[in-house]
């Protein structure tokens, strides 16, 4: 009695597995899917709605090979801001070290602390600090995907539009060449408490140099975020101590790329300082710097999107089971 029961469970369990049917009877494969499951795949990916070319282009991910040429730049921007910044109004909006040293001196002696020179750099330090914390959160959007490079780098170029404009139109003084008894300073960036025109100096000056250190942790966040830990695009010195004991510092230039980021880094700084100074000094004002650095940010946030795309691993077909 047992035997016919298992030849009759037997034969069940070979109707409901297709592998064990006649080869006549079996159901037509695609790439080892049965023909009615490709068919439903089939149905649901035309009816699903197709993303426009701009939307397929902003959510995919940028190939990093070369990417590090932005940043680069972006150190060059860096010197450009500080060396304009600092010759109108006495701060940084990039290197924070310096603005840290300054509020120090402002806090420990008198004659510094009647200076508007630690506010500024208070004020720097600030809107940097929530700078980092609010483009950090980028990491949650996914930092290599095109929308967010291109949103986040615009948001830094607008800032900096801001800025340049409130400069440009004069409600926002950004001199650097003062006639003597006008309480400039002569150009410094340093200001007397008891200057004739107070609010003008001591607390409108703060507002494009919130706008401008903001934008700058923005570089910084992005560069750490897709891996160039290397070059921060603000810091120094931690980059000439890298620079200085790397063991391939005499590798030839193929051989140790880090290096040669580091190195280039520098003289990015360097180049945008002189830049700005000169700039500064021929026209009087830091106005051309900040346009150069506006319209240089939104060039990079558009070139995100024209950037080459990461390549994906093709899909191997599936194995018949």
């Amino acid at each position: 009695m047992t035997a016919p029961i298992s030849s009759l469970q037997s034969r069940m369990q070979n109707e409901d597995d297709p592998r064990q049917l006649p080869e006549a009877l079996r159901e037509p494969t695609v790439n080892g899917r049965s023909h009615s499951s490709a068919t439903r795949e089939e149905i649901t990916s035309s009816s699903a709605p197709k993303q426009s070319w701009l939307s397929q282009r902003l959510d995919g991910e940028i190939d990093l090979k070369h990417a590090d040429i932005v940043f680069l730049f972006c150190y060059f921007l860096s010197g450009l801001c500080d060396s304009s910044v600092f010759r109108a109004w006495g701060c940084f909006v990039s290197m924070q070290t310096g603005n840290t040293v300054f509020l120090g001196l402002g806090a420990s002696d008198y004659a510094l602390r009647q200076t508007s020179k630690w506010l500024k750099s208070l004020v720097s330090i600030c809107s940097f600090v929530i700078g980092s914390c609010v483009f950090s959160m980028t990491r949650w959007l996914n930092p290599q995907k095109r929308r967010t490079l291109f949103s986040t780098f615009t948001v830094q170029g607008l800032l900096l539009l801001i800025a340049a404009c409130l400069l440009q139109t004069g409600v926002i003084s950004g001199k650097t060449t003062s006639a003597p008894g006008d309480g400039g300073g002569g150009g410094t960036g340093i200001v007397l408490a008891s200057d004739p025109r107070p609010d003008t100096a001591m607390y409108l000056d703060v507002i494009p140099i919130a706008l401008v250190a903001f934008q700058s942790s923005g570089q910084m966040a992005a560069s750490r975020l897709l891996g160039f830990s290397e070059i921060p695009t603000t810091v120094l010195t931690s980059l000439y101590y890298d620079l200085a004991s790397d063991p391939g510092l005499l590798l030839p230039l193929s051989q140790n790329v880090k290096r040669n980021r580091r190195f280039n880094a520098v003289i990015g700084v360097i180049a945008g300082a002189i830049v700005g100074g000169w700039l500064s000094r021929a026209t009087g004002g830091i106005e051309a710097a900040m346009w150069i650095a506006t319209g240089s940010k939104f060039v990079i946030a558009n070139s995100w999107l024209l950037w080459k795309g990461k390549e994906k691993a093709p899909l191997g077909l599936l194995s018949p089971a």
